[in-house]
């Protein structure tokens, strides 16, 4: 009896060897300190990401035509949200010239500059880099275009893992909120 009750044990050990380990992530919180005023004009901020990206699972790209979505690697919270956010709070301590905020409904009554975030890419590669890609829009209260750039950022993985494509991720904003903040100041209404 003991022995059939050792191979049990041993054959549940086994099993719950194989089960895959279910991780979260969210982009990593940086803080700096925060150069815009809110006194500032408001600038609203939107991050929308392409259908594939915008998913619960890490996207990463195994070649030049195929992305897999991963099934235990996801995002503890809308990547979008995510996004938004720390692009909002990037801004708020890399120019001046606006205050950035998240849409909200106080805030749709007034007319308000906005900037629109477009993502083509925001995933791995097995180039060993982290990819974002696509356009910026900054746009004034009466819906016309102040200025537009596209964008294509890449940022190596220092090691393997989604944990530090995350990071890179998260790098990669980092460089986009530069870029952006930049070419904002200079194209104030």
């Amino acid at each position: 009896m003991k022995k059939w009750l050792i191979v049990l044990v041993i054959f549940i050990a086994g099993c719950s060897s194989q089960t895959q380990q279910r991780s979260l992530f969210l982009l990593p919180k940086k803080v700096a300190p925060l150069t815009a005023s809110q006194d500032a004009p408001t600038l609203i901020l939107t991050s929308n990401l392409a259908e594939y990206l915008d998913q619960a699972g890490l996207v990463y790209r195994t070649s030049e035509t195929e992305v897999v979505l991963a099934k235990h690697n996801r995002w503890a919270h809308k990547i979008s949200a995510q996004i938004t956010h720390h692009m909002m709070m990037n801004l708020r301590a890399k120019q001046t010239a606006y205050w950035p905020e998240k849409p909200n409904s106080a805030l749709k009554s007034k007319e308000q500059v906005q900037l629109q975030l477009n993502f083509t890419k925001f995933n791995g590669a097995f180039t060993g880099e982290a990819e974002l890609s696509g356009e910026w829009r900054l746009i004034n209260p009466q819906g016309i275009l102040i200025k537009s750039e596209y964008f294509e950022l890449k940022t190596p993985l220092k090691k393997e893992g989604y944990e530090e494509l995350v990071l890179s991720l998260s790098d990669g904003l980092d460089q986009l909120a530069t870029l952006i903040a930049k070419q904002i100041s200079q194209g104030q209404p």
